[in-house]
């Protein structure tokens, strides 16, 4: 009998979701226990564009501590760097209530990976909205994930 595989459910984490979750550590906060859990489930993936990645970089050297670089070395292990073509940009950029880069690139790669994107950024709700990407709130991906 053959044993079907578990589905693994792949998201983009938004920098303000590591934000929320690493400015302090020590508090045992719903947003650091919902990384944890990502980190930890083998059937969840992570996926980011460069900008993404260089901006998790950016707050971890910010922030400066054992906890955080522990926690940004283990979400960077879980995840795929995707590259993102420039019609996925185009796509994305007619959607989005700002012109800034770094959210265009999220949204196309969340677009190109077809993740959902963890954010409270409301830059994403209109092309949420408009069906164009699956975005959840850092509320319900704790909900989701956590049951809670």
């Amino acid at each position: 009998m053959r044993r079907s595989k578990p589905d693994t459910r792949a998201f983009m984490l938004d920098s303000n979701v590591f934000i929320a979750a690493i400015r302090d550590p020590r508090k045992q906060t719903d947003t650091l226990r919902l990384i944890m859990k990502i980190i930890e489930d083998p059937n969840i993936a992570l996926v980011a564009d460069e900008f993404l990645v260089e901006e998790m970089l950016r707050y971890a050297e910010l922030l400066r501590s054992q906890t955080v670089a522990t926690i940004v070395a283990a979400l960077l292990a879980k995840t795929s760097i995707v590259m993102v073509p420039e019609s996925h940009l185009r796509i994305c950029k007619r959607y989005l209530g700002t012109t800034d880069l770094a959210d265009m690139m999220h949204a196309a790669a969340r677009l190109k990976t077809d993740s959902i994107l963890i954010t409270n950024d409301r830059h994403f709700n209109r092309i949420r909205n408009e069906g164009i990407i699956r975005v959840w709130s850092i509320a319900e991906a704790i909900k989701q994930l956590l049951g809670r």
